[in-house]
């Protein structure tokens, strides 16, 4: 073998050895001993808070402090409901208890006393009764009759009662309301198409004129009629 090679080899083996002994030595310095207390581990440099358990309450109850005395100079009674008589109540020795007022019995035959008035009853004045309304009068106005004077276009009289109906809603197409009556000429019926009423001849007039503009309207005219209307 080579010397160089057993220099290497022996300076492996030294270091080894030297590792084997010093991790020896810090493992029985820093091992834990048995039966040495353990420390619960920290995080942070602080230990967590051990919580309680239910059940060492239960294996292991706490007994309740004894009740204090209150000192021996005097007591206190407390008494729950009516009031008690005033011989029952603690006082100082031989102090005796106050006298309630005696009432006098009522002596067999003896009037009552009278109660004390404290003012004189005077009944509400009755409200005055509201007065019933008049019943209508069963007299009626009698209905008026007067006399009225009217115009009216005749803006067509055709034979037909097809043509009346067509000109009568060209009429209402131009915003003008119409009538269709019926007239017997010579065993004829003619369909008279009828613009109004006006209530002046003037009126009845300048409508006229604008009528005759109007196809089939060409020969309208304006007629007076007197009727009786109620009022």
């Amino acid at each position: 073998m080579p010397v160089e090679t057993k220099k290497v080899l022996w300076t492996v083996i030294s270091v080894g050895l030297f590792l084997v002994v010093f991790f020896g030595t810090a493992l029985l310095l820093f091992a834990p001993r048995k039966g040495a207390p353990q420390a619960p581990a920290a995080i942070g440099n602080e230990a967590p808070p051990r919580a309680a358990e239910p059940d060492e309450y239960l294996r292991n109850p706490v007994p309740a402090p004894p009740p204090v005395q209150p000192p021996s100079s005097g007591e206190v009674v407390v008494v729950y409901g009516e009031n008690p008589p005033a011989a029952a109540l603690p006082g100082p020795a031989g102090s005796p208890a106050p006298a309630s007022p005696a009432t006098p019995a009522a002596q067999p035959g003896a009037a009552l006393p009278a109660p004390a008035k404290s003012g004189t009853y005077a009944p509400a004045a009755a409200a005055p009764a509201s007065k019933a309304p008049a019943p209508p009068s069963s007299q009626a106005p009698k209905p008026k009759t007067v006399t009225v004077t009217e115009w009216w276009i005749q803006a067509s009289s055709p034979t037909s009662r097809t043509r009346a109906e067509s000109l009568q809603a060209e009429l209402a197409r131009q915003g003008l309301s119409s009538v269709i009556t019926l007239k017997d000429v010579d065993g004829t019926t003619h369909y008279r198409v009828r613009i109004g009423p006006y209530t002046t001849e003037k009126e009845a007039l300048g409508w006229r004129d604008r009528i005759r503009a109007l196809p089939d309207c060409a020969e309208a005219y304006v007629s007076k009629t007197t009727v009786q209307r109620t009022m």
